[in-house]
């Protein structure tokens, strides 16, 4: 058995009065490293020796404490060194109730104000709020809506591919596409998708090729275009007030049968024609229609009937906050714009 064991006291004694010389904690640390190394361990190598179990107990409670008793020591030249180094004079004196500059919150960009509205107004009837695919599949961007094989929306001068059966999403429709697959199950599907969409389309006063689109599909049995019509005026007076005036005209969607166009009154001429309307009075927010049966029997849903809807959110902003072009609204570069939708002072 190891003569070092016999001497722990005395060595205590040596390890406080090498820590009394050092300089910070971590040379504290570094003598302590160095020694267990050089007393501590060799205890273990004596302790793998013995072969009486009784005297082996009694040399591995003996390590044991010795162990504790150099933790101890140095935990608490550690504990005093930080102690009086805070109250060294030559710590710095931080001043944190120093006043600084006043801070701004950041603005919401239009869109995503009338986006939130929407979504408030669909939420109180039920429906889910549901993002889409971005990055979606011919499958369900013109397959599942019942685009025929030689519909001109199907032609890269209309929309952007990645591969024959990759692309950006050019209407949020496919995301109704989706959700009519996903709940075929459900005798009541409400589903709300919004988000970018994508066209190759020339950019102007009331155009863009990148812009957001918001879509709702409702599909139960014996829903109707009196249906229809009461959720999308509910929907416009709800964001532009009571006094809108809404339009609706015969048109033709391949998911949609019949199909409308969905007009509001200019409220940059009051209905008298200007460039944002095109001198019609009225700006086109987007189409709705009753689903056509194809995209039901796609979807694998036994519902006959339901009713959808996709508008421009960029075109709803513009509106709204009384802008005439829509490319302020898109993107959210300019400041001077997204700036008056915020900016209270922070206390």
């Amino acid at each position: 058995m190891s003569s070092i064991k016999l001497d722990i006291n005395n060595l205590l004694i040596d390890l406080e009065n090498q820590i009394k010389n050092a300089s910070n904690d971590t040379k504290i640390i570094e003598i302590r490293n160095i020694f267990s190394k050089k007393y501590l361990a060799p205890l273990y190598d004596d302790l793998k020796q013995i072969k009486n179990e009784e005297n082996k107990r009694e040399l591995g409670m003996e390590i044991n404490d010795f162990k504790k008793r150099i933790n101890t020591i140095c935990d608490l030249a550690i504990e005093n060194f930080k102690n009086s180094s805070l109250n060294s004079s030559n710590v710095i004196d931080y001043n944190l109730d120093v006043e600084t500059a006043s801070f701004k919150k950041g603005s919401l960009n239009p869109v995503t104000l009338v986006a939130n509205d929407i979504c408030s107004f669909f939420r109180k009837m039920g429906f889910t709020i549901q993002n889409g695919e971005e990055l979606t599949s011919v499958k369900y961007h013109f397959d599942a809506l019942n685009v025929p094989e030689k519909h001109p929306t199907r032609e890269s001068s209309e929309s952007f591919y990645v591969n024959n059966g990759t692309m950006l999403r050019g209407q949020c429709t496919e995301g109704t596409a989706r959700a009519l697959e996903k709940f075929n199950t459900s005798n009541d599907i409400r589903v709300v998708t919004y988000g970018y969409t994508y066209r190759n389309d020339d950019d102007d006063a009331s155009h863009s090729h990148q812009f957001h689109q918001l879509d709702f599909v409702w599909a139960r049995n014996g829903i109707s275009v009196r249906n229809l019509k009461w959720v999308i005026n509910g929907l416009f007076k709800y964001i532009f007030g009571s006094t809108s005036k809404t339009r609706y005209r015969l048109s033709n969607f391949p998911f949609t049968e019949p199909s409308f166009e969905v007009d509001i009154s200019c409220p940059f001429c009051n209905g008298t024609g200007c460039q944002t309307c095109k001198n019609s009075g009225w700006i086109e927010l987007g189409g709705a229609g009753m689903l056509h049966e194809n995209v039901l029997k796609f979807a694998g849903s036994k519902l006959k009937t339901g009713i959808a809807a996709g508008f421009g959110l960029d075109r709803i902003a513009m509106i709204k906050f009384g802008m005439n072009d829509v490319r302020m609204v898109i993107g959210g570069n300019d400041l001077r714009v997204v700036t008056q939708f915020g900016n209270e002072e922070i206390d």
